[in-house]
């Protein structure tokens, strides 16, 4: 995941010029989740990098768009909802609202708190390119019950990544594992 790549600050921006200037989660929505947990904002991206994020479901915003809560209570941050919501969020969003983390599986309005971006998670022309080697070549990238990790990437790297990944030559690293609920 870039952290506050370019694309999901003009998101925010495109937010505050054109529906609500005066949100309390404007300017910046990652000095939002701080200060409504009482926390330095380098402690929100710390949590998402090093949380572990369970997939509860999917379609909470639209289309495969998985929700899911961090494992380690720790991690757990509040981000309420924009009301109203946007009406433009880039595809491969990391957003939190409430205690959730959602990643957009395309271009969409949303509610969210956007922290970052991520590949795409959604195959839009059923080609299976990302999802061939699992998940029945359906064409969402994540299922309920899967564990999401991210790792810090610049948005110059993201950007070839998703590139790689809409053309197939992108592996997303899947590890089997059995979750055990009293390491939590």
């Amino acid at each position: 995941m870039a952290f506050e790549d370019k694309q999901t600050l003009d998101a925010v921006k495109r937010y505050s010029e054109t529906i609500r200037s005066s949100a309390p989660w404007l300017p910046n929505n990652v000095d939002f989740i701080a200060q409504v947990n009482g926390i330095e904002r380098s402690a929100v991206q710390d949590m998402l990098y090093s949380a572990r994020f369970l997939v509860l479901g999917l379609g909470d915003v639209f289309l495969g768009a998985p929700c899911a809560v961090p494992l380690d209570p720790r991690h757990r941050f509040l981000g309420t909802k924009y009301n109203p919501s946007r009406t433009f969020t880039p595809n491969g969003t990391v957003g939190i609202g409430g205690m959730y983390m959602c990643i957009y599986t395309m271009e969409s309005p949303g509610g969210y708190q956007l922290v970052g971006r991520t590949i795409p998670i959604w195959d839009k022309l059923s080609l299976g390119n990302h999802t061939k080697n699992f998940n029945d070549g359906h064409p969402w990238l994540l299922t309920p019950f899967d564990q999401v990790e991210f790792y810090p990437v610049s948005e110059a790297e993201l950007d070839q990544i998703s590139e790689d990944s809409q053309a197939g030559f992108f592996d997303v690293s899947v590890v089997e594992s059995v979750f055990d609920h009293t390491k939590w």
